[in-house]
């Protein structure tokens, strides 16, 4: 599998310093000229894409990942681009060597968490605006090794592991005031959510700990040849998605594809609705003290792929792609938006904008609608994974309401 740089290349800083660097400048009646307007930062890195930033007061916080090769377990090449008010650079952020970061948390003091892993442990660092290292420690959780798991014991992995076998990519934070929430795929396939009060001088302490999802089969999915997967496909079964809204509310999403996790859910919570799906995803909610409020069947009836999922006033907004049908010409994938509003099923809109289209991310305007943004003008085999060289950056707007995507 190949992928052009080009299209990571799009994706890379400029495109984020636009968003979260640029502001207009005044005008009005005076007759005194206007401000100049405020001049971004100039700098670019090559060969990495942005694939998470977040404002923090002046300045600003960002997650880049290198273009990876395949492998049997997928470990991230992430670092962190610290810039603060008047910085004229960004400061990096790596990981020591063995480990990987994987999830930035910013919060409202300008603090930020970060996680970090290695094939099968976590470790949690809580650092100032600056990035200035203020703690740091392993997250334990020996619970994980008994959690329940439905089918076959013989398909656990590793029961001691914190994290499945085939990615350390398995793992988000969100920030809850100046607390963490943390939602994880263990060693035995389970979905755990945390939630951590940082404690200076002694790392984080657990407030409670709900079972989200218990461990089931997941099926690999692999390739014999190519270089890269650049929607990270490879692993999608094994991710999981997770957002804090205004009012505490937590929401945890999974794939079902390639999983025994319908059954599974079925089964453990009781819940039958859960084992109709075949494609698509299951959807908790959980309230501040870590209580589920139930969980959301979101079926897209044929094969799909979740890439987003973010809180958007009252309504939950999940976004990927969707694979319409198998066509000759290896266009036959299609970018997907699920909105599931409170107490409410999922209604769900597939977007054809040209040839193959994926949503990678989303944002909530002031007035309603949502911002997506992924690739599109790309073809793939359609028996496998390959993904053509070209394609192009996908920048798309709908209404509040359902209806049609302003390109």
């Amino acid at each position: 599998m190949s992928f052009s740089s080009a299209f990571i290349n799009r994706m890379s800083l400029p495109c984020l310093l636009a968003a979260v660097l640029l502001s207009s400048c005044g005008g009005g009646g005076s007759s005194a000229p206007p401000p100049a307007p405020a001049v971004p930062l100039a700098m670019s890195t090559s060969g990495v894409a942005v694939v998470k930033a977040r404002s923090n007061g002046l300045g600003w916080i960002a997650l880049t990942e290198k273009l990876r090769g395949l492998a049997n377990v997928t470990t991230p090449d992430r670092r962190l681009l610290v810039s603060t008010d008047g910085a004229a650079a960004a400061e990096p952020i790596t990981a020591p060597a063995g480990w990987s970061i994987i999830d930035v948390a910013v919060h409202p003091s300008g603090q930020f968490s970060v996680v970090l892993a290695s094939d099968k442990a976590l470790k949690l660092q809580r650092r100032m605006a600056s990035g200035m290292l203020v703690g740091e420690s392993e997250f334990i959780d020996f619970s994980a090794a008994t959690d329940p798991f439905v089918g076959d014991p013989a398909d656990i992995g590793d029961s001691q592991s914190m994290l499945p076998k085939a990615t350390r990519d398995a793992v988000r934070i969100a920030p809850l005031g100046e607390d963490l929430v943390l939602a994880v795929r263990t060693g035995r396939n389970a979905v755990v959510a945390h939630r951590l009060a940082s404690t200076p001088g002694a790392g984080f302490t657990r407030v409670w700990r709900t079972l989200v999802e218990p461990g089931v089969y997941i099926s690999g999915r692999g390739l014999t040849s190519g270089t890269f997967d650049p929607f990270n496909s490879l692993d999608n079964q094994w991710k999981l998605h997770l957002d804090v809204d205004t009012q505490q509310r937590i929401a945890v999403a999974v794939n079902v594809d390639q999983t025994e996790l319908p059954t599974g859910h079925s089964q453990y919570f009781g819940e039958p609705a859960a084992a109709t799906v075949t494609f698509g995803a299951l959807v908790t909610r959980l309230d501040a003290q870590g209580q589920r409020l139930g969980t959301t069947v979101v079926d897209t009836i044929k094969r799909s792929e979740l890439h987003a999922m973010r809180w958007c006033a009252d309504t939950l907004v999940l976004a990927g792609r969707l694979l319409t049908e198998r066509r000759p010409d290896g266009s036959g994938w299609d970018a997907f938006v699920a909105r599931l509003p409170d107490g409410g099923t999922a209604a769900i809109q597939v977007l054809d904008f040209d040839q193959g289209d994926v949503f990678l991310d989303l944002a909530a305007t002031g007035e309603g609608r949502i911002l997506l943004a992924g690739a599109t003008a790309y073809r793939q085999n359609p028996d496998g994974g390959s993904i053509s060289e070209v394609s192009q950056p996908l920048l798309a707007l709908l209404p509040a309401a359902e209806g049609v995507a302003q390109r």
